[in-house]
């Protein structure tokens, strides 16, 4: 494990445990959702004494108000721990439902309006009701007028919770991670940008692309998971927001998929993409309660990756590929650990830490890449220079003097450095013989082979000639075959070297 792996797992723990302690403050007394609970249809708005035929006992955890009106009458003791919380009281409801309550006979508040019909005034999902403290007897009667005409979906917990605390903002008991939470969207959003925006000048743009997505998608999903501790929006948004949550985890699933499947298979990849969607589909489409989904989104689309990744690497046996299926095993076993809070802000952290390894990986693909691409334009150039060489070797070209009417004409490689002089240039011809050559040194240079380079403003010199290369810091010069020495410019001694490098290699 390298220290890339220890710093996310460290960073992992760290936040799992400041989740911890922000959900071990709260300070609610819930009732057991084991709790008797008494239900009569809704015939009339004022509370049923609860005795007729066609009321029937359950549990608090089976109340289900949905596409329905019901009347319900729980019982309570006021326990030890209600005696530690600080007045004033209140009597917190998280369902998806508008309710009307009655506390020991007395109309302590409502939240909507319950109805039988499409008159129904949806409640908020999360409400809280002031409850006078000498209402909070030794022993209570707790009686509420149920509906949710409104749904789009059915939930199979559509009541959350119901229990004593002390009177408040209902929001500070949601979904205590907002703050975190936060962050990591403004990451997400950031990154969502920022992939997008090199995916469109560097190499690799598909992977940034989809990276873009997946931080686009987590962003959204987060956003939409944290609009309930945000906002106190009305119960009939909890089932856009739950549909919203578990289809973004699906994508996101999805999107990883697609990434993995093109880094590991290939040309074999859509393929991959088919099958595991169509098997995450399924399973996503038959999945019980929008947890569940919400989970299996990205849980299937994440083993079918890891036996991708097993075939592959069967057949290659690769290392990057053992270190991808580890990571991704990391998440497994994260998201089977932590089922029951996975959602809440785990997921996110997972998210987070996930895509900040694929970009890492990205990045040193990319460098990788590079550092590749650099050496072969280098294996290229000495290839280049060596056929040139070989080229002025074997068909010498001649150059054509033209001196006080007199034409001559010299074999290239017979030159050994060219100097210039005002209008003309002196070539130093191996033997020790001298040639002139009627034009500038630019002009020369334009005609003269790639075995001549420039190492002065002065100079050309043929690099079949070159000994060696010494001098100071601050002068250079180049010692010839012949015994002659050639200054070099401090500023071209750089690619004088480098050139001389590929002529010897």
């Amino acid at each position: 494990m390298n220290s890339h792996s220890i710093f996310y797992l460290v960073l992992l723990w760290f936040v799992s445990g400041v989740v911890n302690f922000a959900y071990g403050d709260q300070q609610l007394v819930p009732f057991s959702r084991s709790m008797e609970a008494t239900v009569c249809p809704f015939t009339s708005s004022n509370p049923p004494d609860f005795l007729s035929p066609q009321c029937k006992s359950t549990q608090l955890s089976k109340l289900d108000p949905q596409n329905q009106a019901i009347w319900v009458k729980l019982q309570f003791e006021r326990t030890p721990r209600m005696e530690e919380l600080a007045p004033p009281y209140g009597l917190f409801i998280f369902a998806k439902a508008a309710s009307r309550v009655y506390l020991n006979g007395v109309f302590i508040g409502q939240n909507g309006l319950p109805a039988l019909d499409k008159s129904e005034q949806a409640g908020k999902m999360d409400e809280v009701l002031y409850i006078p403290e000498h209402l909070l007897k030794a022993q209570n009667t707790l009686v509420l007028a149920l509906s949710a005409q409104h749904s789009l979906i059915s939930l199979d917990y559509p009541i959350h919770y119901i229990g004593i605390g002390q009177f408040g903002d209902p929001k500070q008991y949601i979904q205590s991670f907002s703050s975190l939470g936060l962050i990591l969207v403004g990451a997400f959003l950031l990154g969502a940008l920022y992939f997008l925006s090199i995916s469109f000048r560097q190499q690799g743009r598909r992977n940034f692309k989809l990276f873009s997505a997946l931080c686009l998608l987590g962003a959204m999903q987060l956003s939409a998971e944290m609009s309930r501790g945000l906002f106190n929006y009305d119960y009939p948004w909890q089932d856009i927001r739950l549909l919203l949550v578990s289809g973004l985890s699906f994508l996101f699933g999805m999107v990883l998929l697609v990434y993995s499947s093109f880094k590991v298979a290939g040309s074999r990849a859509w393929h991959w993409i088919y099958i595991g969607g169509f098997s995450s589909l399924t399973i996503f489409v038959f999945a019980p309660g929008f947890d569940v989904k919400t989970t299996a989104g990205i849980f299937v689309p994440l083993l079918i990756s890891l036996l991708q990744i097993a075939v592959f690497w069967r057949q290659s046996r690769e290392q990057s590929l053992l270190v991808w299926f580890g990571v991704q095993c990391v998440v497994a076993v994260t998201i089977c650990i932590a089922t029951v809070s996975f959602h809440e802000i785990i997921y996110f952290v997972i998210i987070a830490l996930l895509l900040a390894y694929l970009f890492v990986r990205q990045a040193r693909e990319y460098n990788a890449q590079q550092l590749q691409s650099a050496l072969d334009q280098t294996h290229i150039a000495k290839l280049e220079f060596k056929l040139a060489q070989n080229v002025q070797e074997n068909t010498p070209t001649k150059l054509e003097l033209s001196v006080a009417g007199k034409t001559d004409y010299v074999t290239m490689t017979s030159i050994v450095y060219c100097k210039a002089a005002g209008d003309y240039v002196e070539l130093y011809m191996k033997g020790g013989t001298e040639k002139l050559y009627s034009g500038t040194l630019k002009q020369l240079e334009s005609v003269l082979p790639s075995i001549f380079v420039k190492t002065h403003r002065s100079y050309l010199v043929n690099l079949n000639e070159v000994v060696t290369l010494g001098g100071s810091s601050n002068q250079h010069v180049l010692s010839l075959s012949g015994g002659e020495s050639v200054p070099v410019s401090r500023r071209l001694v750089p690619s004088v070297r480098a050139t001389l490098k590929e002529s010897v290699n």
